[in-house]
């Protein structure tokens, strides 16, 4: 087990840069042909999390058109994964936020214009997704993810509960990620501010 969690903190911190080393900290940035910012941003470790929440803005450049493969895929924006022994191999390759995780999901909606915003959930490796709320461009939004332990529920932008089986509470968080299968197709700019 202390194998597993030195190797996970080892992978989660590599490549991460702190904010105060960023000109504008609150804008993260993924460029085109990419899933993510890179470096990373905005991740680290947490203990036993109740709760986790962001204020974001979604600017113009998550105005996308992906064609035929737009799809459902969702992005990803705030969330956690879990971390522990109990179901996660690590000589799979799988990421733990892949096995036991929660994030807010969001993609654009071109016949709504605005942005889609969904709960996307992995219990025992098997994945749960479905829309919770939308938000407009240029429109701060708080979002929030609640994790209640006594009764093993996560509950996304306060919408439907998802039961989880894990009794973990060593987590770290995720963040800014474009995808499903398609990177970005030009810079995508988020404002996340804690």
């Amino acid at each position: 087990m202390k194998y597993y969690l030195i190797v996970s903190l080892v992978l989660l911190l590599s490549g991460c840069v702190p904010d105060f080393l960023v000109s504008d900290p609150d804008w993260v940035v993924i460029e085109a042909g990419n899933h993510e910012p890179l470096p990373k941003r905005n991740a680290g470790i947490v203990i036993a999390p109740t709760e986790i929440s962001a204020t974001v803005t979604f600017d113009s450049s998550c105005i996308y058109n992906l064609g035929d493969n737009q799809g459902q895929d969702w992005n990803k924006v705030i969330g956690l994964g879990f971390v522990g022994s109990k179901n996660q191999d690590i000589s799979t390759g799988t990421p733990p936020h892949q096995i036991d995780g929660v994030r807010v999901g969001w993609r654009w909606n071109p016949q709504r214009a605005r942005i889609d915003l969904g709960a996307y959930i992995y219990v025992d490796g098997k994945r749960i997704d479905f829309k919770v709320a939308e938000t407009l461009i240029n429109t701060p939004t708080r979002l929030t993810i609640k994790i209640d332990y006594d009764r093993k529920l996560y509950q996304v932008l306060g919408g439907q509960p998802v039961a989880f089986t894990h009794n973990k509470t060593f987590a770290y968080k995720t963040g800014l990620y474009f995808g499903g299968n398609w990177p970005a197709p030009h810079k995508i700019r988020v404002k996340i501010v804690d």
